[in-house]
């Protein structure tokens, strides 16, 4: 019983690691079409005699579009990073910079700083 468990452990492992590695890909994709596409739209737009309105339209509608997407993306792959986080246990979350982890603040002011009680 105790051996199956361990298999599926590791098989959800294996798959996170897996949809990261494919989330990583699909950002490098993003990242050059983001650079590919829209010189492609200003080559257009330079070259040709038509209307320069609707290729600078193209352009920048394709880097909102690829923008987008690589937001969709990387918050798939922070969400992912956080299940693979919570498998693993905490060795994994500090690695990944989130909100939810407590970061000790100091304060530079000292007027800022919360007033300290003392009782006695």
């Amino acid at each position: 019983m105790g051996n199956q468990y361990e298999k599926k452990y590791n098989d959800l492992r294996d798959c996170l690691r897996q949809m990261h590695e494919r989330n990583t890909k699909r950002t490098r994709t993003a990242l050059r079409s983001l650079l590919i596409i829209p010189t492609i739209f200003l080559v257009m737009l330079f070259f040709t005699n038509s209307s320069k309105t609707i290729f600078l339209v193209l352009w920048i509608v394709s880097m909102f579009i690829i923008a987008s997407v690589l937001i969709v993306i990387e918050y798939q792959d922070f969400t992912l990073r956080k299940m693979i986080a919570d498998v693993e246990g905490d060795e994994v979350l500090e690695e990944i910079d989130s909100p939810d982890r407590e970061q000790k603040f100091e304060y530079d002011n000292y007027d800022e700083a919360p007033a300290e009680t003392e009782d006695k």
